[in-house]
């Protein structure tokens, strides 16, 4: 490769490598979520600590900016955990939730939170076992689906498992571009991660496990 070749050749800056995790979020969106009513009033002197209620509360749908512009509760809360920054023995708190596994909005705010911040190989090894978790979550459309009788649709479902994998395998979630990540395959030839283990279920729908969860 020739020097002038070299010297225009684009080049990519991991978003990870930022001094302020809220940077992971476009300046547009967290321009407009720091200027939102939610933020300012629920969010604005949160700790680690403080939070969960407000998101326990609050965040009853995934979502990022609705066709106008506006920040759901759930973009808001994912903005001030990166400003937060907790330390990861708390972010595992946040994931296993005291052994109840209860709060499935917290769950998926969290997955997306290490997908933002982690490097690839924690990425795969926290959000991959969630490919085997089948609670469902309601997600509010950037613009309304209409039916057949012409009645506009707001929301929809999905699963925590799809959740997962959209985090896994899409550049843009929820309205946010998503840092790259190493092909897991060549971690699993460096011997960082584990070859992939794929799970074929064969017992009986009795035998599967019932959520308690928060309200569909």
């Amino acid at each position: 490769m020739t020097d002038a070749q070299t010297r225009h050749r684009p080049t990519y800056t991991d978003k990870r490598l930022v001094l302020n995790n809220a940077n992971l979020v476009e300046p547009i969106v967290r321009h407009r979520i720091q200027d939102s009513v939610f933020y300012k009033q629920h969010l604005y002197l949160t700790n680690e600590a403080t939070i969960l209620p407000i998101i326990v509360s609050h965040v009853h749908y995934v979502a990022g900016t609705d066709s106008l512009g506006r920040p759901s509760p759930f973009v808001c809360c994912l903005l001030r955990l990166l400003e937060l920054a907790p330390s990861a023995d708390i972010v595992q708190v946040y994931l296993t939730q005291l052994e109840y596994n209860q709060f499935k909005y917290l769950t998926a705010m969290v997955m997306m939170y290490v997908r933002l911040t982690a490097t690839s190989a924690e990425v795969y090894t926290t959000l991959e076992p969630y490919l085997l978790d089948l609670r469902k979550l309601r997600i509010r459309h950037k613009n309304p689906q209409f039916s057949d009788d012409s009645i506009p649709v707001h929301y929809g479902l999905t699963y925590i498992d799809v959740w997962a994998d959209e985090l896994l395998t899409k550049e843009r979630v929820a309205d946010l571009m998503l840092p790259r990540m190493v092909p897991r395959q060549q971690l699993v030839e460096q011997g960082v991660v584990q070859p992939r283990t794929y799970h074929v279920d064969n017992e009986s729908e009795e035998d599967e496990l019932d959520y308690e969860s928060d309200s569909d």
